[in-house]
């Protein structure tokens, strides 16, 4: 009985959708903003964001969209990101919607160091840098980056020694780890 209740009450509230045009909705059936005229596809942004850093160093790490059409588009460069770059990407996909027609917020960031190394490119980019490891097993690995593909990444591992004064981190011999067998990587800074 509840769940027919519920269908009526979506049919319901698509009926008045309907009359009033393109407003959206969410679960319960209230509206999520009269401003909000429907929301933008996180495909979209994706190609957009892809089009704006075309030809240039740069690349996109990650893309969302929540219902309220908050838009966040983080970008990284393989010699990192600078201001004027940022805002070149957030223009260009501004400039590709009609604010008349659509209401959005717009956030373009550049990668950090705090958030998760994604893409094979990314490892590519901390070769010779430092990175911690978390693995399927919960384990951790600290090392140094040798090499990274599809397939595997290398790393030369942290050697842990007590009273060590040096800034650098002192590694020992590879270790080949399986990029399945990684839940998440991190770039670190050693002090």
């Amino acid at each position: 009985m509840v769940a027919l209740m519920f269908l009526v009450h979506t049919v319901k509230v698509r009926a008045l959708v309907g009359q009033l045009g393109k407003t959206e909705f969410d679960i319960e059936g209230g509206f999520t903003s009269p401003y909000v005229l429907y929301m933008i596809k996180e495909s979209e942004i994706k190609k957009l964001a892809k089009q704006a850093v075309k030809g240039s160093e740069l690349f996109v790490v990650d893309v969302t969209v929540d219902n309220a059409n908050n838009i966040s588009v983080t970008i990284d460069g393989d010699h990192g990101v600078n201001i004027s770059q940022i805002v070149e990407v957030s223009k260009y996909i501004e400039n590709s919607f009609d604010r008349e027609e659509e209401d959005f917020e717009l956030f373009v960031s550049s990668y950090g160091i705090d958030k998760p190394i994604t893409l094979l490119r990314q490892y590519q980019k901390y070769i010779e840098k430092p990175v911690e490891l978390l693995l399927m097993d919960d384990t951790v690995k600290r090392g140094v980056v040798v090499s990274a593909d599809t397939e595997l990444l290398i790393i030369n591992e942290e050697i842990i020694k007590k009273n060590r004064k040096s800034r650098k981190m002192l590694t020992g011999d590879p270790l080949e780890i399986p990029m399945s067998s990684i839940k998440e990587a991190k770039g670190i800074i050693v002090f």
